[in-house]
């Protein structure tokens, strides 16, 4: 079977990596080529990747999630590209360069707020700095970071006062501005990653309408993790959501750096997964349709200096793929454990629940699309 794996980390580690890297070395002149980014599998060229590598770069915008596209905003048609955490807008034509979008206040529109309807002020606490322009504070540890990183120009205006929000699972004071949304990880006193920037890009981008339109709705049982999870790339990526199969067998059987799982979606289907874990949920996978027969004997791989050898079809995949094999490394059971799966399937992916271990994980089009979500709560 011809597969290309791609050994990268998949989607949970995306946010990590992006807060983790320092901003590169800017360019003097705009640049001509592409730099691409198989995290995401977009380029970044010309105007667009100038301002994004002389600007704060991964940790200011994060990685491209769309290509160059003409888009209408605000009476405005111009190139614009989509960032984990900003949207930026060539407007070079008409000589202001490369802006970034007003995300701040569309984001809280998009949630039926706007931004005057927030709890304005008439004055700022001492240390604090005041704009009578929007009615707003702007205090510590806030106005470091807006002060330190660009200011008017990369934030606008403050529209609210800090407030506590809850994002993705976790709790804590935020702040809105034009452009972006600042939040206070006090997780990270002390660290130059106490103050973050919202991935509003995202945020926007896959929740816009017209993003994404879809006949059928993702099943009760997935809906939380598809919803909340940080999975927005894989939205796209996997299309839309079909049909699902609930209470079929399945099988699961766990090795040294990884899982081998089996499911029958249809008496004439059965596949078998083998999910490659770089710890913390992320990894890669492979895929293969079960051909396994009695003809072919309970331990058809023969041999091995494991303590334990995977048997029927687990183990006719795992000795005859030596890539998988040295991949997944030796069983650390002695067998297969049975057990009732849930599967949604998506245009370019699927999402199997193997319900005797509470795991679920998500597959997507490509085979470096990983996500294992361990001991995951079943609504």
């Amino acid at each position: 079977m011809k597969r290309t794996i791609q050994r990268v980390f998949a989607l949970l580690a995306l946010v990590v990596l992006g807060v983790g890297m320092l901003p590169f070395a800017a360019p003097a002149s705009a640049q001509t080529s592409e730099r691409c980014f198989p995290e995401t599998g977009y380029c970044i060229s010309g105007e667009i990747r100038q301002y994004w590598e002389t600007n704060g770069g991964l940790a200011v915008f994060g990685y491209p999630i769309s290509f160059v596209n003409q888009e209408t905003i605000e009476g405005w048609t111009g190139p614009v590209q989509w960032f984990e955490r900003d949207r930026l807008e060539d407007h070079t034509a008409q000589g202001q360069g490369v802006l970034a979008g007003r995300l701040g206040a569309q984001i809280l529109e998009m949630r039926g707020k706007t931004w005057w309807e927030f709890e304005q002020v008439n004055n700022a606490p001492a240390g604090c700095r005041y704009f009578s322009e929007t009615k707003h504070s702007l205090c510590e540890p806030f106005l470091s970071y807006w002060n330190n990183n660009g200011g008017l120009a990369r934030f606008g205006f403050p529209i609210t006062e800090p407030f506590e929000e809850t994002i993705s699972g976790w709790t804590g004071r935020v702040q809105y501005f034009e452009r972006r949304r600042m939040e206070h990880h006090t997780e990270n006193r002390g660290t130059p990653y106490e103050v973050q920037l919202g991935l509003l890009g995202r945020d926007v981008f896959y929740n816009q309408p017209g993003s994404l339109f879809c006949d059928n709705e993702v099943d009760e049982i997935f809906a939380d993790a598809y919803n909340t999870i940080n999975i927005d790339y894989f939205r796209n990526r996997m299309g839309c959501p079909g049909r699902v199969y609930e209470d079929i067998p399945g099988a699961y059987q766990n090795f040294a750096n990884g899982q081998m799982i089996w499911t029958q979606i249809t008496e004439e289907d059965p596949r078998i997964f083998g999910f490659v874990s770089y710890g913390g949920g992320s990894g890669y996978y492979y895929a293969y349709r079960d051909t396994w027969t009695a003809s072919d004997g309970e331990t058809p791989a023969g041999d091995t200096e494991c303590q334990f050898e995977p048997r029927r079809g687990f183990g006719k995949i795992w000795g005859s793929d030596l890539e998988l094999r040295n991949a997944l490394g030796c069983p650390t059971q002695e067998r297969e454990q049975s057990t009732d799966a849930t599967v949604q399937m998506f245009d370019d992916g699927m999402m199997i629940l193997l319900e005797g271990t509470a795991t679920l994980y998500i597959f997507g089009p490509d085979s470096w699309e990983a996500v294992a979500l361990s001991q995951y709560r079943l609504p």
